[in-house]
């Protein structure tokens, strides 16, 4: 009777504690989607800053978010708790959304969007992390928890779903402006929520007493890390150096994990990173490169360019339990159960993504922009792909990182996203996409298709030399 009651309890607590944070994973998704979609134009086209330094610094965007997600956790996990962490960052999002939309020098520029920044990585982990604490005090079995976080990525990809399909139309009906202030009103529905629920979830809060002193340290990292993304965004070349110093960090960790781990493990779980970064890299090229081909040289008589983006997360939403049934079924037949396999997957699927792409390029002729199919067909192709890496992800790390260092090799893989994002601006900054000239941009997206597909191979080829050593070491 009294597990029953427990568990009846639990339903009831799980129910407000998913809610909550499916809700406010979306909100923050549809921002970031809508930013994301659009930052590249907005720059282009209102600050008339060129292409290559517009894509640089989208990349640095792209970087900064996932790792302000370390600086979040931090916050989170010694000073204020999951929740409360992410209701900072709700309110800071809304400040860095309101600079952004009715931003006029490059000043609220850079301020803006280094206030999303911090907010998102105030948000994204901490919500998951609140819901995985939950977990780990209720009566739930584990199929119950992967119940749980599947509404909640359910919540994530509606959001950036909603955002890309909104976004572009927004812009071109309204302006950037609106389109800024939606996932502002968004975001403000998100903070309201948070508030509100305070009460409701209150029992799943970590128990951490406040101070002048908690609230003198948390204001202090804010102000230090926010001008710090100020001049990241200000001056571009501080952006290198902050890359640079995070990935000197990850390695400084990987060399101390050797004292719990050996150096053959800490290497194998080193090619998962530096796979991570390269697949990043080419992944993060629809923000850029591509966003901008799609909307300069490809015919939207059907969709629009963030419309077509959006079909990357219509894939997901309809075929991550496909993918997952998938998994299982080989693996009951000893086949594609090593996550190396999967990462090889997820390169030659993203391979012929754009292999595909170039086809229907190649077959337009002259002047004429490109069918939206190519990218409708290469989009969902990335779609599947990235289901390859996004099924093994996070669980990889908790697989690979020696007793001790399962948070700090989480904060790894996060800034594997980031680098990834820098080094995909940079990689784009090389491939000029003119507006007006479909033909000079069709010769020019080729080149980067082929490059993006040779960089791809070689990932394949250097993951099948590696393989029998990683699974050794992994295993």
């Amino acid at each position: 009777m009294k597990t029953y009651k427990r568990e009846r309890h639990d339903i009831i607590e799980e129910r407000k504690v998913l809610s909550i944070t499916a809700l406010a994973e979306f909100a923050e998704r549809y921002g970031y989607y809508v930013v994301q979609s659009l930052l590249i134009f907005f720059l282009i086209e209102k600050f008339n800053i060129s292409q290559e330094l517009s894509a640089s610094l989208v990349g640095t965007a792209l970087a900064m978010i996932y790792i302000s997600a370390i600086v979040g956790g931090y916050i989170a996990e010694r000073l204020l708790g999951y929740y409360r962490a992410g209701l900072l960052g709700s309110a800071l999002m809304l400040i860095g959304y309101f600079l952004l939309a009715s931003a006029s020098s490059q000043n609220s520029l850079c301020l803006g969007l280094g206030l999303i920044c911090i907010s998102s990585g105030l948000i994204k982990s901490n919500m998951a992390a609140f819901i995985g604490r939950f977990y780990d005090r209720s009566s739930f079995d584990d199929s119950r928890r992967d119940f749980g976080f599947n509404v909640f990525y359910m919540g994530i990809n509606l959001g950036g779903f909603l955002g890309l399909v909104l976004a572009t139309s927004l812009k071109d009906h309204f302006g950037y402006d609106i389109a800024f202030y939606s996932s502002l009103v968004v975001n403000l529905l998100m903070f309201i929520m948070l508030c509100s629920g305070y009460k409701l979830i209150d029992k799943h809060l970590l128990d951490i007493r406040f101070s002048l002193l908690v609230i003198l340290r948390v204001c202090l990292i804010l102000v230090v890390y926010i001008s710090l993304l100020f001049y990241v965004f200000k001056y571009p070349e501080v952006a290198n150096y902050s890359v640079l110093a995070s990935a000197i960090v990850s390695i400084f960790i990987l060399l101390i994990s050797i004292k719990k781990s050996s150096v053959r493990k800490v290497i194998a779980a080193s090619v998962f990173f530096l796979l991570s970064i390269v697949y990043w890299a080419l992944y993060f090229q629809m923000f850029i490169c591509l966003l901008l081909f799609v909307e300069y040289s490809v015919k939207q008589y059907l969709l629009n360019s963030g419309q077509i983006l959006s079909v990357v997360s219509l894939t997901i939403l309809a075929f991550a339990v496909i993918m997952g049934r998938l998994w299982i079924y080989l693996a009951k037949k000893d086949r594609m159960t090593n996550d190396i396999d999967k990462f090889n997957l997820a390169f030659v699927v993203m391979a012929l993504a754009f292999i595909v792409i170039e086809v229907f390029i190649y077959a337009t002729p002259g002047s004429i922009k490109v069918s939206p199919f190519a990218f409708i067909i290469g989009y969902f192709i990335i779609g599947i792909s990235e289901l390859c890496i996004s099924a093994i992800g996070l669980s990889l790390v908790t697989k690979i990182a020696p007793k001790g260092f399962v948070a700090l090799y989480m904060g790894i893989w996060l800034i594997t996203l980031g680098i990834g994002g820098k080094l995909g601006g940079v990689l784009s900054s090389y491939f000029y996409i003119p507006e007006t000239d479909v033909v000079l941009a069709k010769t020019n997206m080729a080149d980067a298709l082929d490059a993006f597909v040779l960089i791809a191979v070689l990932a394949s080829l250097a993951i099948l030399l590696l393989r029998k050593f990683v699974n050794k070491y992994t295993h």
